[in-house]
């Protein structure tokens, strides 16, 4: 006796496999269906104009990903702004303080963190940070970074792709 499983998709007449699709339809329903989203994605989606696309894009790449546009929606694969606040503070500060640590073993400087003054995020095999913050070295002086740092997916570990000071 064969399974429901092992039927699925075979032909009821001579369980050979079956290649047609059955369509369906109704003059009642003039909606398509298949074009539109999900009723919860309309809520989130907002179409970008052309020069809105073209903006994000210019700022973007001229910066690496540490100046993005909020447009109020999220790009499939984009660099979004994040809203700091008591929900990704210390995330990103503690992101922000690995970079400095890195910059400072590789520049053999002791610049120790004083605040975020932006961050961006990516969805990519986990999140990507663009972390912009200061920090103050040993004579009191304010520098601004940035830092570029990865949390890997399901949270397995963080790695700091770059930590540079910032240059106007």
């Amino acid at each position: 006796m064969t399974s429901a499983g092992e039927k699925r998709g075979r032909d009821d007449v001579d369980d050979k496999l079956n290649n047609t699709v059955g369509v369906t339809s109704s003059e009642e329903d003039d909606d398509d269906d298949c074009d539109s989203e999900p009723a919860f994605m309309r809520l989130f989606s907002k179409q970008l104009t052309e020069a809105e696309l073209s903006e994000y894009y210019r700022r973007s790449f001229s910066s690496n990903g540490f100046d993005v546009p909020e447009f109020g929606c999220a790009l499939p694969g984009g660099i979004r702004p994040i809203k700091l606040g008591k929900r990704y503070d210390e995330l990103v500060s503690d992101f922000a303080k690995q970079a400095l640590q890195v910059y400072n073993n590789q520049n053999n400087a002791k610049f120790e963190f004083d605040h975020l003054v932006k961050a961006n995020c990516q969805a990519v095999a986990g999140i990507m940070y663009y972390i912009t913050f200061t920090a103050r070295s040993g004579d009191n002086a304010l520098q601004t970074f940035c830092g570029k740092v990865w949390q890997k997916v399901m949270k397995k570990g963080t790695e700091v792709k770059f930590c540079v000071m910032a240059t106007d």
